[in-house]
């Protein structure tokens, strides 16, 4: 069944973040107030919302076209930090380039994840936002502990081992994304292969109530037309409110606030005969300034698909990376020699999503995976057999020295 094109990505954004918390314990409501952020900080929140719009607008070309999209490039871009945090030389400066991170400290860029995670998950008490990062690791590989040490201190991150067992291995990564996501993802990979030595895992949880719910008995049924040309009957949900829209040529836009209003979904209805993806094509620092803050206030009788989405990218998200000049961290020459002296890259990229919106409000949750193969693999041993029946010499030595201690030789038994 094909669905709308789900604009509602831009919320994505504004429901980023996650750890380990239920839901709120406070039932009374806290006064909005705005997070403190230095002035690096804000400057890369502004870069965290070019990379989302890049992102977005290169995936949209390489999806198809009646394809639904639900996304949090935020999640992707923690995850993708965290990697680069292990990047060295030209590896390190592409994937920085490509995630809008470039040209601040590292101490700037950790304080940034450092600061902000908590913050998104603290900003408003009626509203559940965590967000959870974990690296894993085989045993047979050896992770610097300055590496291990700064995800731990400047992402919050969870370092756990990797089971030998593809199955397993799974298993335990699944389990850990479907706690961390309350059951809206539960599955990620199917198998970890052999030569996947580190996994690294973002995962963001959402869950708000509108600010002003709708009544369910104003819901109504109506015909949407699909991007296809065909339409289906959906059931729209109806509530008359004085509010803020930014009315343009190619589009329009009103935001829907969620709690105490630090966090709010941002609607843009594409004018009619306007193409919706020429509409995300456009979207970047000012159109997104436009769309929130340069609305004019409206009497508005508001309609809206109640809806739910699921969205995944694999292969496409390494080629979409790649097209943002994200190219070396793919390739066997890639350089994370700050995460182990065993040569790594980047062979997997994952990115799940998955949003519910209703009456109440809204429920949404991502999970980005990102896993690191072995640069070389040794090749199949030629297969010998040893059977040891006939005599036979034998020796105990030191082995630094080489030094025999005793030898012997077994002639018969």
């Amino acid at each position: 069944m094909k669905k709308m094109f789900a604009l509602t990505f831009i919320a994505a954004m504004m429901l980023m973040t996650a750890c380990d918390k239920n839901e709120p314990q406070n039932t009374e409501e806290n006064v909005r107030q705005d997070i403190a952020l230095t002035k690096a900080q804000s400057e890369l929140s502004s870069l965290s919302n070019d990379f989302t719009f890049d992102f977005m607008k290169i995936l949209a070309t390489k999806e198809d076209k009646n394809e639904n999209l639900f996304a949090s490039p935020f999640s992707l871009q923690t995850v993708l930090a965290m990697t680069a945090e292990g990047a060295v030389g030209n590896t390190k400066t592409e994937m920085l380039d490509a995630l809008k991170l470039s040209g601040y400290s590292e101490e700037e860029l950790a304080g940034y994840f450092r600061t902000l995670i908590p913050a998104l998950e603290g900003v408003d008490n009626t509203t559940v936002m965590e967000i959870a990062n974990s690296f894993w690791s085989k045993q047979s590989i050896v992770i610097k502990d300055d590496y291990a040490a700064k995800l731990k201190a400047d992402y919050y991150a969870e370092c756990k081992t990797l089971d030998f067992d593809g199955k397993v291995a799974a298993g335990a990564v699944n389990g850990w994304c479907s706690a961390k996501t309350h059951g809206m993802i539960n599955k990620v990979v199917d198998e970890i292969p052999d030569d996947q030595m580190v996994a690294l895992i973002n995962a963001i949880y959402f869950k708000g109530e509108w600010s002003d719910k709708f009544n369910e008995k104003n819901n109504y049924d109506d015909n949407f037309s699909n991007y296809d040309g065909t339409t289906k009957k959906v059931t729209l949900m109806r509530r008359e409110a004085t509010m803020n829209v930014f009315v343009g040529e190619r589009a329009s836009a009103l935001s829907l606030p969620y709690g105490n209003g630090a966090y709010a979904m941002t609607v843009i209805l594409p004018a009619k005969g306007v193409d919706v993806n020429d509409v995300v094509a456009g979207l970047d620092a000012e159109t997104w300034r436009e769309y929130r803050h340069y609305g004019d206030r409206y009497q508005v009788s508001l309609s809206l698909p109640k809806f739910e989405t699921e969205y995944t990218a694999a292969d496409i998200c390494i080629n979409t990376l790649n097209d943002m000049g994200m190219k070396n961290a793919f390739t066997r020459a890639a350089d994370f020699t700050c995460i182990s002296d065993t040569r790594l890259f980047i062979d997997q990229v994952i990115h799940k999503a998955k949003v519910i919106v209703n009456e109440k409000g809204t429920e949404a949750a991502a999970v980005s995976y990102v896993g690191m193969r072995l640069t070389s693999v040794a090749a199949p041993l030629k297969q010998l057999e040893f059977k040891v029946d006939r005599p036979f010499i034998y020796a105990i030595s030191e082995v630094s020295t080489g030094a025999i201690v005793f030898i012997g030789v077994q002639r018969n038994f």
